[in-house]
């Protein structure tokens, strides 16, 4: 554990997970004034008073309506800029582009988040988890040089031994064996089930992919309380071999004893492994990319969780389709909404049950620009393929790509 500004880096994200929270839970229940009371709180984290005052003011302004997205948006931009000299810790940055998103201002999210990765970038790491965090900071300003730099400084202990693995594993697939160390999966059933051959990650979302050529592929999909099944004439044929759900959706699996149903495909594959209560003959625990998100609190995408999974198989040929990123008016298909018991039924073809800022929340705390940076670095790499609606997407700059979310979820507070 090491110091920044005398608080260890792990109180430092505790305090920062406590006020995400806080502040998310305070928005999805429109209580401005419990979103204040919890900035005011932890000023010190998120640049003092008057950090706190004005992030305050936007997050009212905009559960009360009286401050439209372009003011709200501006306000942050401004706030970026009095920060810059301040003693502000990426932590902190990283806090206030999380906050930003929640209130649908993905625009001007983005300055906070490239304050972060400049000032990890320009400090001198003192230890392991510091080229850890200089590692992603480089990844995600799209400077394979840096990162591959500090891969070669690395000097794993036990705490950033696994976070290596990982970080060796796409620094092979993004310099195309040149750098980096690949960590395929072991022998097994699930190995000998994909090696050398064709996949498709089909994303929730509509898709131009031609299937031409692809009757022998394995097909993977999410799965989701509600959706097991999809119709004979998609771009698929409505085929699903290896089946992926996500935590909550596990978690709705086991108190529903689907056991049967989900017996039936080739393997069922999990976020984490609470799965194993269900005593699946044909399930497994995916391999995950959380440890290369830019932030702990970061939660998975499932898309790009598939991808990782199968890109840790040897010879697997994987395409991408079904999936924006979220930057098209229909996340969903209407056979892949979203059952949501506990709000009250269906999510529309854009995820929401129709409560205000309910996309903005998640995808602030899946880190939607990172994921998007993650696998537009994979396909420009050609470690994978998309389809032509996914292709247009990742050719997006992270800006552009997080204007658009303005457009879409961000000034309609979706």
């Amino acid at each position: 554990m090491y110091t920044l500004s005398g608080i260890s880096t792990s109180l430092r994200l505790r305090k920062a997970r406590v006020l995400l929270d806080q502040v998310k839970r305070a928005i999805e229940n429109a209580e401005g004034t419990a979103a204040r009371a919890a900035l005011h709180r932890n000023h010190s984290l998120i640049g003092g008073r008057h950090a706190a005052t004005t992030f305050s003011e936007v997050i009212t302004g905009r559960l009360d309506e009286s401050l439209s997205h372009e003011h709200a948006s501006s306000a942050l931009q401004e706030l970026s800029h009095s920060l810059r000299h301040s003693a502000l810790s990426p932590t902190g940055w990283f806090v206030l582009e999380n906050l930003s998103r929640a209130v649908g201002c993905f625009g001007a999210s983005h300055s906070f988040g490239e304050q972060a990765r400049s000032l990890i970038r320009s400090r001198r790491p003192k230890n392991d988890r510091q080229r850890a965090e200089l590692f992603l900071a480089h990844l995600y300003s799209r400077d394979l040089g840096g990162a591959t730099q500090t891969w070669h400084t690395r000097a794993p202990a036990s705490h950033t031994a696994a976070f290596w693995a990982d970080a060796g594993h796409l620094l092979w697939l993004l310099t195309k064996g040149q750098h980096g160390e690949p960590d395929f999966v072991g022998a097994g059933s699930w190995r000998t089930t994909l090696e050398g051959r064709a996949v498709v990650a089909m994303g929730p979302a509509p898709s131009g992919l031609s299937a031409a050529g692809l009757d022998d592929a394995l097909v993977a999909r999410v799965i989701a309380p509600g959706v097991t099944g999809w119709p004979s004439g998609d771009a698929l044929g409505g085929r699903c071999d290896l089946a992926y759900a996500n935590s909550d959706s596990t978690k709705w699996f086991v108190a529903h004893e689907e056991r049967t149903r989900l017996s039936e495909f080739t393997f069922v594959c999990f976020r984490t492994s609470s799965w194993k209560a269900m005593e699946l003959d044909n399930g497994r625990t995916a391999r995950n990319h959380k440890a290369l998100m830019p932030m702990p609190v970061d939660k998975t995408n499932m898309v790009p969780l598939i991808a990782w999974d199968a890109l840790h198989v040897p010879g697997v040929t994987l395409t991408v389709a079904g999936t924006t990123f979220f930057a098209s008016r229909t996340a969903y298909t209407a056979h892949d909404v979203r059952l949501k018991e506990d709000r009250g039924g269906h999510t529309d073809q854009r995820g929401s049950t129709g409560i205000r800022f309910e996309r903005c929340l998640s995808f602030s705390s899946h880190n939607v620009s990172a994921h998007h940076t993650l696998m537009s670095l994979l396909a420009e790499a050609g470690a994978l393929d998309f389809d032509p609606e996914g292709t247009a997407v990742v050719a997006l700059s992270s800006e552009e790509y997080l204007h658009e979310l303005d457009a879409l979820y961000g000034v309609d507070a979706v």
